[in-house]
């Protein structure tokens, strides 16, 4: 929140003021729209840039009151030293755009070397959502009394107006040229981020519905447009953060964002969206819906298409009318589940499944809430998650992206869902074919691009993956899960010193990520640093006691020669198994570090017959080198189609 001090020390100037306690503020022909930042007159949007509105929200909420140039500045540019000419550029465009003398008394009035008062007469509206403004037709204009006569015309009056006429349309001219010149760099957009829609709603517990409504229309924009789209997963970071916007488009690699935020309430929702260039400060479009809950995901859909308009880039083939509208409850359950799904935790996923199958149950049609069920059956068989044998879960995930397909042929994200699921069951051929059809239905759908990666990878062609791979980090910069498969790769494609630096990376983002830790701990203990890598592991084990941590920290035991503390590992994680599911690829591990060949066999047996996600490294791995030799691993890649 913006704050600056004023001359009274007892209080502060908040550029959010205006919506402490109230929304809209009507004043002449013009509505205020103090929570999406948007100025209207006549229910036409007035473009303005974001710091000339936040100059004319200060002056609004302190009507009536001299605000001095130095506490507009600190209040507008909190963090930034700024001219007073820069001021003085935002009151005098700010007075242009309300035709500030021309045919009226002054909005804003000039103190003398001190500041700037807001002296017009303002209306707070008894409101809770758009309404009829002032001066459209039907309602009165609230600075005229209902009962006041038509003035007669007269010549004087008559010629008083050809003149504000004719000034109206030459200072219109410049006006015209630079929102022309406004458009036409917003054509030159090449990248969007859409930032996380903020909770309005006044209830802490309805933030699944804002994180649930940013992840669908990142979704519907990433389809809309041909321009870059970051993924929700990195732009979610930035949820309350208060950084500049300048700040977080410098960090996602982006030109413009669309921000705005949710209110809910009785099953119907307003979102309030906006599109600026960030490099212009340039408000682009804005505009507020109040719709039905379960007309949202058309609604999203609509809003796709008109940013995608707005910044004149290809939608592609149209969809027809968008998505049809859902029930109200089985909407409400999709959210609840994408916000659990992100998580992405051996907790959280269970909590997401439930949430899917209740969408639907209520919808018994919901292709997205299929494609996201299939997701969640993906991640039980991988080993962060570990929930349960990957033979179980991979037949469910098959089955529910199958069904997402049968509804919606042309949903990326079930494309993706099952191709990843016939990658790991080694059908080679069919999960290249429907990996690159989600990433030709959706080229901003980051998970595409990463399990593509995988197949190409898996094929030993790692130039390929790493495009990919790097294609994915683009449209999600801030994962640590993609950056840390960027380094994966490259473990691969013995690049041990890059993946090294790739996991360190990782770990940058986000400290005690344990997929990072394990892989660093893993390429340390490749390089022969065992006592770097030792430390490092035993450090992750400490802080989860997770199967694949304990088996990574068994390999390096093994690998450094200190048998009993990697047999000591191998204990636990049979007494571990007792209590909960332990991936077979754990012991794996740690006779792999003991060099003991029959019983790795023995285990990658076990492996193979739960259809295992450790399996489809067999070819390209360089923990397998030593046993190239032996005719068991030939057998065991010709049995998954490797050779």
């Amino acid at each position: 929140m913006a704050l600056a001090y004023s001359e009274n020390p007892q209080r502060f100037l908040k550029v959010s003021d205006t919506c402490e306690n109230s929304r809209f503020f009507d004043f002449g022909p013009f509505r205020l729209d103090a929570q999406a930042r948007v100025l209207l007159r006549d229910r036409a949007i007035v473009p303005l840039t974001p710091k000339v509105l936040d100059t004319l929200a200060v002056l609004v909420a302190h009507r009536g009151e001299m605000v001095s140039k130095e506490d507009l500045i600190r209040a507008i540019w909190p963090d930034t030293f700024v001219e007073e000419s820069n001021l003085a550029q935002n009151v005098s465009v700010l007075r242009k755009a309300l035709g500030d003398g021309l045919d009226c008394a002054p909005y804003i009035e000039t103190v003398p070397k001190r500041g700037y008062r807001f002296v017009a007469h303002v209306v707070v509206p008894d409101v809770e959502g758009p309404t009829e403004l002032p001066g459209t037709p039907g309602q009165t204009s609230p600075s005229a009394p209902a009962n006041t006569p038509p003035h007669a015309a007269n010549p004087f009056r008559m010629r008083v107006a050809v003149v504000v006429l004719a000034c109206l349309i030459l200072g219109g001219l410049p006006a015209v040229w630079y929102y022309r010149r406004a458009a036409i760099g917003a054509s030159a957009i090449r990248s969007v981020a859409v930032l996380p829609l903020r909770n309005f709603s006044g209830d802490p517990g309805q933030q699944y519905l804002a994180d649930g409504m940013t992840d669908l229309l990142t979704a519907e924009v990433s389809k809309a447009l041909r321009s870059r789209v970051t993924s929700c997963t990195s732009a979610m970071r930035y949820r309350n953060s208060g950084k500049p916007l300048a700040t977080i488009a410098d960090e996602l690699n982006v030109e413009a964002v669309i921000e705005g935020s949710v209110v809910s309430s009785g099953g119907r929702v307003r979102i309030t969206v906006q599109l600026i260039h960030v490099a212009s400060d340039r408000h682009l479009w804005a505009e507020t819906y109040d719709r039905e809950l379960s007309d949202v995901p058309l609604l999203q859909h609509e809003i796709a298409r008109a940013i995608a308009h707005e910044i004149q880039a290809s939608t592609g083939a149209p969809s027809g009318n968008g998505p049809a509208p859902i029930k109200r409850s089985a909407f409400e359950a999709y959210l609840r589940a994408r916000y659990y799904l992100d998580q992405r935790t051996a907790e959280s996923i269970p909590t997401a499944i439930s949430w899917y199958q209740k969408a639907i149950h209520e919808e018994p049609a919901y292709a997205r809430a299929y494609a996201g069920l299939a997701d969640c059956y993906n991640q039980l068989g991988t080993v962060m998650i570990g929930g349960r044998p990957p033979s179980e879960s991979r037949k469910m995930a098959i089955a529910a992206a199958s069904r997402a397909l049968e509804i919606d042929p042309e949903l990326a994200e079930a494309h993706a869902a099952r191709g990843y699921s016939d990658l790991y069951e080694w059908n080679w051929d069919r999960a290249k074919k429907g990996l690159e059809r989600a990433v030709s239905l959706n080229p901003n759908y980051a998970p595409a691009h990463l399990w593509l990666a995988h197949y190409l990878a898996a094929r030993a062609q790692f130039d390929q993956a790493l495009q990919e791979v790097r294609l994915a980090r683009d449209l999600d910069p801030l994962s640590p899960i993609i950056q840390t498969q960027v380094g994966w790769i490259l473990r691969f494609a013995r690049r041990q010193n890059e993946a090294i630096a790739e996991f360190r990376k990782a770990l940058r983002m986000e400290s005690d990520y344990q997929w990072a830790t394990w892989q660093l701990g893993s390429a340390l203990t490749a390089k022969g640093d065992h006592a770097g890598a030792i430390r490092i592991l035993q450090k992750a084990v400490e802080r989860a006691h997770a199967p694949s941590a304990l088996s990574t920290l068994g390999y390096a035991y093994g690998m450094a020669g200190r048998r009993r503390e990697a047999e000591g590992v191998l204990a636990e994680l049979l007494v571990l198994s007792q209590q909960r599911y332990v991936p077979p690829s754990c012991f794996v591990d740690v006779y792999n570090g003991l060099r003991d060949r029959d019983k790795v066999f023995e285990w990658l047996e076990i492996a193979y017959q739960e259809h295992s996600n450790r399996l489809l490294w067999l070819g390209v791995s360089a923990d397998m080198d030593w046993l190239r030799d032996d005719p068991r691993l030939d057998s065991l890649l010709r049995r998954i189609g490797w050779i």
